[in-house]
């Protein structure tokens, strides 16, 4: 058996499309916003893989498993979870941690039957779809909460705190 922690971090994840202009375009910088150029852009995360972990965590803290429906457009932001937050530099440590996190969460949340793996009944690349099919799930719940939110109060954001407050309860 493969380690699957690395086959699952050779993923790209994807989010329903619904919420590529709605939330990414608005919070978010596909390429990366830091520094004065994030506050430039006046966005609240640097990355867009920034935003999609949030979301992710946002959604497993409020239980918010939410798997996209049937036919849902789904887009990516074409960078594998291998590469999220892979950079150090005097403003912030690597992801590797994080990617760690997730997968652990990943892990406790998905129904695996390890057994049936270790025999070769299903392969790796079998739990890593549920995995991913998980994290996705959390994700969209996550994402469907914060544009909730947002349409509620549309100066959340503007608190100091406003992200800190949709997953502190």
């Amino acid at each position: 058996m493969d380690n699957l922690f690395e086959l699952w971090k050779t993923k790209i994840p994807k989010y329903s499309a619904e919420f590529k202009d709605t939330l990414f375009k608005s919070l978010s910088e596909k390429f990366g916003a830091e520094g004065d150029k994030k506050f430039y852009l006046a966005k609240h995360f640097s990355t867009n893989y920034e935003l999609y972990m949030y979301a992710f965590f946002l959604g497993l803290y409020n239980n918010e498993h939410q798997p996209m429906p049937e036919g849902t457009k789904k887009v990516d932001f074409s960078h594998h979870i291998q590469y999220w937050g892979n950079k150090s530099n005097a403003l912030r440590k690597d992801f590797a941690k994080m990617q760690e996190f997730i997968f652990m969460a990943l892990v406790a949340e998905t129904e695996i039957d390890f057994i049936a793996l270790d025999k070769g009944e299903i392969s790796e690349e079998e739990v890593v779809r549920l995995l991913i099919h998980t994290m996705e799930s959390y994700t969209n719940g996550g994402l469907l909460l914060m544009k909730e939110k947002l349409e509620d109060n549309s100066g959340l954001l503007l608190q100091p705190s406003g992200l800190m407050d949709l997953i502190v309860k």
